[in-house]
């Protein structure tokens, strides 16, 4: 130990060092337990903990993804078989974790790890093994209760579980508090998981009032990872920012979906000219010129979804007259809103925003949206993409913009 290796589980103490471990973490817990005796208690652990390590491919993983594998093994053994103690939440698995590997892996995989990368390896698998396993079996019982449909469980699980675990990094103030910024982002990351099995919409496949739903039976059933529960403590029951945080993901996944194509034979001049559709067509922005013709604010699309969520917009007024503006080339809007509608935004910095809109950050485009660029007079201004432009002209209709080649 002196020397920073890593050593085997049996030279590390001299003795059976799982044993120990999971007596240890068992102690201030075994009171609790109301089926099982202490020795019936340990011996099953025991049994998760050695199942783990079988069948891993020591041969061709690297050792910090065998460890991830192995901690969730593990832990879905350990939630699947205990999912209804409630004493789960208060024990602590680590060093039961620490001795499992040691114990079961070759000593030749971990021999010549610093200790401290070692060490910190198995904190973080242990850490995010057992949060995602002590979700699931909270999630499905969600799912079960409030959805009906078989095939709807199913996609909506996915979306929920996976939506979860891409959230785990976001613990910083960008929505207010580390608190809020987690949930802003999980909400996010689950209704946009929704899309593909929506057909790019997730109100296809999940309504957001179901939505909504969901989340508060999660929270409330205690889906937050304990440790962000205990630094910020619990929210509220029926917390109005689950509501508003969840209107704001269905708006920002609906505005950055691609548009869908005009039916065939309907609308005029069908087929001729990149981006032309009649008013009233499927993606509902109203008639698009020719590249390089002037045009006023998009009338419709956009704007009319965004209304659909006016009074969630955490103290944005639609009427503010510090909501950004174009003015001509000189002038940059700045992103506009509260802390929590940025975070919406930016979370989507990853996954949408197309490169060339000057919301840069906050664009709520993607890609394959189309650009325009800001006339003021004779003046060429910034380029936008037109669902961003399109909010900036709904609240000024003598906004005039051209379309740009991308």
């Amino acid at each position: 130990e002196g020397s920073g290796i890593v050593a085997t589980a049996m030279s590390w103490a001299g003795e059976d060092a799982l044993g120990e471990a999971i007596h240890q973490a068992l102690a201030p817990v075994a009171h609790l337990e109301r089926e099982w005796d202490i020795n019936k208690l340990e011996k099953r652990m025991r049994q998760y903990f050695k199942n783990g390590s079988k069948g891993l491919e020591f041969a061709s993983n690297p050792w910090p993804e065998l460890i991830e594998e192995y901690a969730t093994r593990v832990y879905s053994s350990i939630f699947t078989a205990l999912n209804d103690r409630q004493w789960l939440a208060e024990a602590d698995f680590l060093l039961v974790l620490d001795a499992g590997i040691k114990d079961g892996f070759p000593p030749a995989l971990l021999s010549g790890i610093p200790k401290h990368i070692f060490e910190k390896a198995v904190l973080n698998a242990n850490d995010r093994a057992f949060e995602e396993q002590r979700y699931l079996p909270i999630l499905w019982d969600a799912i079960t209760q409030i959805i009906q449909s078989p095939k709807v469980k199913k996609k909506a699980y996915d979306a929920f579980e996976e939506g979860r675990k891409n959230a785990a990094g976001y613990i910083g103030d960008e929505a207010g508090s580390p608190l809020q910024t987690f949930v802003q982002a999980w909400i996010f990351a689950t209704i946009e998981r929704l899309c593909p099995d929506g057909g790019g919409l997730p109100q296809e496949l999940l309504a957001p009032e179901t939505a909504t739903l969901l989340f508060h039976s999660l929270i409330g059933a205690g889906a937050l990872p304990l440790p962000l529960v205990r630094e910020q403590g619990a929210p509220p029951p029926r917390w109005p920012f689950i509501d508003e945080a969840v209107l704001q993901a269905y708006l920002q996944v609906e505005m950055a979906a691609p548009p869908k194509p005009p039916e065939k034979g309907k609308g005029k001049g069908q087929g001729k000219g990149k981006g032309k559709r009649e008013e009233g067509s499927s993606d509902g922005f109203g008639g698009w010129p020719e590249r390089g013709e002037a045009f006023t604010a998009f009338g419709g699309g956009a704007a009319k979804r965004e209304r659909g969520v006016e009074g969630h917009d955490r103290g944005a007024d639609r009427g503010d007259s510090k909501r950004p503006r174009p003015s001509g080339a000189a002038s940059r809007p700045r992103p506009s809103g509260t802390p929590e509608a940025r975070g919406t935004l930016g979370m989507a910095k990853s996954r949408r925003g197309h490169p060339r809109c000057t919301q840069s950050e906050d664009c709520i485009g993607n890609s394959r949206t189309d650009l325009v660029q800001h006339l003021d007079g004779d003046i060429l201004g910034d380029i936008y993409c037109s669902l961003c432009w399109g909010m900036f002209a709904e609240h000024d209709p003598s906004l005039i913009a051209m379309a740009v080649e991308d």
